[in-house]
């Protein structure tokens, strides 16, 4: 069928979420559109705690994934499986506090899908609110938004990290 074949891609085969290309085209587009309206949006890169070459690990991580999708409500949300082992996510026209409650429901969801799971999954999530501007380098969004998740790491198991940023 060549709407299977459509389907297959820009989606990632193993959690079922946007590929990682697919992602970046609808980003940068959506990133325009929040430089001409003024409005903020967040970027959230999520690090489960899983080597997704291991059987039991790719399990769990389509779980996540399953559990992220759901958390994420609007049809504006935008999921992909991006790297290797992580999930990114694009949420537009959304402050700090719309994005905390994302990020609890994101937690929520998932501990109620690996409630049953043969071993404890850890995560930990990078969160950047941003407004915006002509001058902005998107890599360097992204990578704050990383270095986010790698300081909520040195947190504990399942915690967060989210700031907000301005750019000139």
């Amino acid at each position: 069928m060549i709407f299977n074949h459509l389907d297959t891609s820009f989606r990632d085969r193993l959690s079922g979420l946007y590929s990682e290309e697919y992602f970046v085209q609808v980003f940068y587009r959506e990133w325009h559109r929040m430089l001409r309206e003024r409005d903020a949006l967040s970027v959230v890169i999520i690090h489960p705690h899983l080597n997704t070459n291991r059987e039991d690990d790719k399990l769990a991580f389509k779980l996540v994934s399953e559990s992220v999708k759901r958390s994420t409500k609007r049809s504006t949300d935008l999921v992909c499986r991006f790297h290797t082992n992580e999930i990114a996510i694009g949420l537009f026209n959304l402050d700090e506090g719309g994005t905390e409650k994302v990020l609890s429901r994101i937690f929520e969801d998932i501990e109620e899908s690996l409630e049953n799971f043969t071993y404890p999954i850890d995560l930990s999530i990078g969160a950047l609110n941003v407004l915006p501007s002509n001058g902005a380098d998107l890599e360097d969004v992204f990578e704050r938004t990383e270095k986010l998740a790698d300081a909520a790491e040195l947190e504990g198991k399942n915690a967060y990290k989210l700031e907000y940023l301005k750019l000139h």
